[in-house]
């Protein structure tokens, strides 16, 4: 295409980073996952009961077939599986690095989802996160894979998502919720695709560096006051970076609380059997933000709440 010169003003953005790498940088984090079932012609895939469904429907969309497994309160698989056999492994709000590097040993064909867990070097034959977990950006996930498609992608087009990021900023989070849902529901259909020229230029004008460290102060706030409380025993290795910190309390009154307060928290994800660990976490896990917008002054704000 020849360069355009003159005319109006785009969006300025100082691309100041190559956050990007030697990634593949696609559309969405379940189109990673379709990606890797194609690229290694998979057939039948392991994945944990305590995921979004988004996970499983992206796998039946490329008819490979599912085994669900379940997880323990250490989020380490409760079954062993065999030798040979594809497992996709999440790690669960980016605490688990420690039960990524032991699987990756143990299974050859390890497949890591790092959508809750940006900042993990690859493990396994494959992992891919979701960069809006983390970062203002609509779309976007970042693949490492051991093979490549030999296709050529579309490149996606994402300004039509872009609604939601900016009423935040001009009026507030609620009055972009509807916005924010309707934009997360139309990647539901989306082809894998190459990310989009604009989500990869203003993911370039992040400081992620930055966001690392704030995230690890504010996670560290929260634990040091409430891991007495925590059900979940946390011990975050060198290559963790949280996304939330989890805190599991059986308090069914807290979660609405916390809203009410304007601090909002997610629920994930179906409901699981209250006899498993997943229906735990479900019921009672309260994701509490820690992530680069909020300082320790933020942190003392949601301990109040929680402590009131």
């Amino acid at each position: 295409m020849i360069k355009e010169i003159g005319g109006y003003f785009e969006l300025e953005l100082k691309e100041q980073y190559d956050n990007i790498g030697s990634s593949v940088a696609l559309n969405c984090a379940r189109n990673c996952l379709r990606y890797v079932i194609k690229a290694f012609d998979i057939k039948e895939i392991y994945l944990p009961f305590y995921t979004c469904p988004v996970v499983w429907q992206s796998v039946q969309k490329e008819n490979c077939k599912i085994k669900f497994y379940h997880i323990d309160e250490n989020f380490y698989p409760v079954q062993s599986f065999p030798e040979n056999a594809y497992i996709l492994y999440t790690n669960y709000f980016g605490i688990n690095a420690k039960n990524v590097k032991s699987l990756a040993t143990e299974y050859k064909n390890l497949i890591v989802d790092n959508s809750q867990a940006f900042y993990m070097p690859k493990y396994g034959i494959a992992s891919f996160n979701s960069i809006r977990k983390f970062f203002g950006v609509p779309d976007g996930a970042f693949l490492y894979c051991d093979k490549k498609l030999d296709t050529q992608l579309e490149q996606d087009i994402s300004y039509q998502r872009f609604s939601h990021l900016l009423k935040r900023i001009d009026v507030n989070a609620q009055f972009g919720y509807d916005d924010f849902c309707h934009n997360d529901d139309s990647l539901i259909n989306e082809d894998i695709k190459l990310m989009s020229n604009l989500t990869q230029r203003i993911f370039n004008s992040v400081d992620i560096e930055y966001a690392s460290k704030r995230r690890l102060e504010n996670f560290n706030t929260l634990n040091n006051s409430l891991k007495e409380k925590n059900e979940l025993l946390i011990n975050l290795d060198k290559d963790d970076i949280p996304m939330v910190y989890p805190y599991l309390v059986k308090d069914n009154n807290l979660k609405q609380k916390l809203i009410k307060n304007k601090i909002y928290v997610a629920t994930y994800w179906s409901p699981q059997p209250i006899e498993y660990f997943e229906g735990i976490l479900q019921k009672y896990l309260i994701p509490l933000p820690i992530d680069q917008r909020y300082n320790t002054t933020d942190m003392k704000r949601i301990l109040e709440v929680i402590n009131v």
